[in-house]
């Protein structure tokens, strides 16, 4: 293959193609790979030196140009229009020689020129090395080779590729390779946003997540801190959650374990220290993600008073905007004391004591805005309410334009 055509690839890529479109033999792979993503690499102050004793002139002269535009200004010097006829195997050899700069450029278009100084220094280019592995071979799963990264070098899955596939790990066969299961599965956010139903959830400390394999017990280990957050046995690799989870306590029975619990309100989650997260429940799978984790901030809404009355909690109606109207979202109780209190002290400081009948409910103008923080996980499509409203806090610091906007909460599914 000629450097060319993989210059000219990956301008394409530049430009916004997919991916590189060629087709490569094993040791093109690997000169394709060593040109994209270089192990030792030339700075811009390194190539400035040089190409100024070539010049004849001060360093100085040209130390003032930004590092990134030390390829451009070397491509700018090749030929416009006249490929090389270099292969691959020749760009590396050129590359790795102590060339003349400027007349090296004179052998390249500029194309060419573009991805050989790119080479020279190292510079970031449109494929990364993971997706180049992925698409040398179409009939191997990508998390085929994601997972595989795990315990081969990239040299050796460009070998295996092309030789024997069996060498690379099938993500569904972690248990064979246990060592190749240790690498951090992915959470996503759960947000407001998310129409998913949930029902267990893990507390979590906060803290580094980190993995490690006990080969005596053949097991693998996740933890925060001194909290065991999962494991997993290769040698019953389809045990659900809690049962891999109780066959580990009955083994350790000091083990301090985040264990799944049923989810008995959102008050009752969303107001615990740490991380909460809803973990996929069923057998482990290293190369899916691991669940979901509650992203706090993003159900808190704030929210204006817009009546309350006293029994033997303090009951709140809540006001969200609708362009420039207030418009009814929710309500909510509270019935811990020190939140009733700080509820109490805010609105009589703004509309002074409540000397009415105690179980009425009092309308506050709409010329006076008290903003609370509200946390929800959704709007109820049913009702057009906020689904179990909880208190966060009292902000004194936020008025009329710092309330939610209804369009901001609507729109979210309950189910």
């Amino acid at each position: 293959m000629r450097f060319s055509n993989l210059a000219l690839a990956i301008e394409s890529m530049r430009l916004g193609a997919k991916g590189l479109g060629l087709t490569f033999t094993e040791s093109q792979a690997r000169q394709a790979y060593d040109i994209m993503y270089p192990n030792e690499t030339l700075t811009g102050r390194n190539i400035l030196s040089r190409v100024a004793k070539e010049l004849c002139v001060p360093y100085e002269v040209l130390i003032s140009l930004e590092a990134s535009s030390v390829s451009a200004l070397l491509a700018s010097e090749s030929s416009a229009s006249n490929p090389s006829e270099w292969t691959l195997e020749d760009a590396l050899r050129v590359r790795d020689s102590p060339f003349p700069f400027l007349a090296l450029s004179k052998q390249m278009d500029t194309i060419e020129a573009h991805l050989f100084w790119d080479s020279v220094m190292g510079k970031r280019l449109p494929m990364t090395r993971l997706r180049f592995l992925k698409d040398l071979n179409p009939e191997v799963s990508p998390d085929t080779i994601t997972s595989s990264r795990a315990f081969l070098t990239d040299y050796e899955i460009i070998t295996a590729l092309y030789h024997d596939t069996n060498r690379l790990l099938d993500p569904k066969k972690w248990y064979e390779k246990p060592n190749a299961a240790l690498r951090k599965r992915k959470w996503k956010p759960w947000s407001k946003y998310t129409t998913v139903t949930l029902d267990t959830f893990q507390s979590i400390p906060k803290g580094p997540i980190e993995l490690s394999y006990d080969e005596g017990e053949n097991v693998i280990i996740e933890r925060v801190g001194s909290t065991i957050t999962d494991v997993a046995y290769p040698s019953h690799p389809t045990l659900p959650l809690k049962e891999r989870l109780v066959k580990y306590a009955d083994a350790h029975e000091d083990a301090v374990i985040a264990w799944p619990e049923m989810i008995p309100s959102w008050e009752s989650i969303v107001k615990r220290e740490g991380t909460i997260r809803f973990p996929n429940t069923g057998a482990f799978a290293p190369s899916e993600y691991g669940g979901y984790v509650l992203v706090k901030e993003s159900h808190i809404h704030n929210l204006r008073i817009a009546s309350y009355k006293h029994d033997d909690d303090l009951h709140l109606r809540l006001h969200a905007l609708d362009g420039d109207e207030f418009v009814v979202i929710g309500s909510l109780g509270l019935h811990i004391p020190s939140e009733r209190a700080q509820m109490k002290f805010a609105i009589d400081r703004m509309i002074g004591a409540n000397t009415e009948e105690p179980k009425k409910w009092v309308e506050i103008s709409d010329d006076i805005c008290i903003v609370i923080g509200v946390s929800a996980p959704f709007v109820d499509r049913r009702t057009n309410m906020l689904s179990e409203p909880s208190f966060v806090d009292v902000r004194d610091d936020m008025g009329l334009s710092d309330i939610t906007q209804y369009v901001d909460l609507v729109g979210i599914d309950a189910d």
